[in-house]
Order: C-alpha cells, then sequence, then structure tokens
C-alpha cells in the first residue's frame, strides 16, 4: 500500500524546531515523490534536472545560520552560478521557486522576523538566573 505524500508538507511537525541537520537522502526522496505536484515544476522535466538545485538550496539554507531567504536571496544567483555548472543549472526564476519550497518545507524564515526577547533583555535574564542560582547555593 502506497503512502501518499503531501508536496507541500513540512520536513518537521514541531515548528519550534530549527532544523540544523538535514538527511538530504531522505529529502531528495520527498522530492522525487512530490516535484511533479510543486509549484515550480515545468511538465516534461524529469527529477534529475531538480537535485542539483535542490542540494544547492539545501547546502544554502544550513550555511545562512537561520538568517531569511529574503536577506539570502539577493547574494543566491551569484551563488548559484558559481556553484553549479551551466549544464546542471535551471533558470534562476525557477531555482529561487525550489530554493523557497525548501524553506518553507524546513520551516525556515521566508522573510526577516524581529528576535523575540531584546538581547539587552535576555542578558539581563540570563544575569538575574545566574545570580539567582549563586544565592541559592
Amino acid at each position: 500500500m502506497s503512502r501518499r505524500v503531501d508536496p507541500f508538507a513540512h520536513a518537521w511537525n514541531d515548528d519550534a524546531m530549527p532544523c540544523a541537520v538535514v538527511d538530504i537522502q531522505s529529502e531528495l526522496r520527498f522530492w522525487e515523490q512530490t516535484y511533479a505536484c510543486q509549484p515550480f515544476h515545468h511538465p516534461g522535466t524529469p527529477f534529475r534536472h531538480y537535485v542539483p538545485t535542490l542540494k544547492f538550496a539545501y547546502d544554502s539554507y544550513l550555511l545562512s545560520h537561520r538568517r531569511s531567504l529574503q536577506q539570502l536571496l539577493p547574494l543566491l544567483p551569484g551563488r548559484y552560478e558559481m556553484a553549479l555548472a551551466r549544464s546542471v543549472r535551471l533558470e534562476w526564476p525557477v531555482a529561487a521557486a525550489v530554493i523557497a519550497r525548501v524553506w518553507e518545507r524546513l520551516n525556515a524564515p521566508l522573510e526577516e522576523d524581529p528576535p523575540l526577547f531584546s538581547p539587552l533583555a535576555a542578558a539581563l535574564e540570563e544575569r538575574a538566573l545566574i545570580s539567582d542560582a549563586m544565592h541559592r547555593r
């Protein structure tokens, strides 16, 4: 019995869990099962044509240190051109769509989000916790 894969599924069920390690073989299996239903897919384009761009997208994500795609997007066309031979590159608009879908799948930030806590507030809270722990010793 074949399991139907949601082509728009997230890789993680827990939204709070940042993705720091990727099982690329599992991810490529997911994309192979769903690429024909993805918005970036052009009918007649075999899966193997998307693989180098998918790998580039995962590498970019892992190297981004949780920066938003919006922040990285101006740098990515040049990096994409340098990282992949012309014969395996997709046209940039298609590649950008693939990269965006990878970001969405990994629940990565697409746009710049303000920090949850200001650095000063976090530092003060950390100092208070340390001070409290020292007093309880």
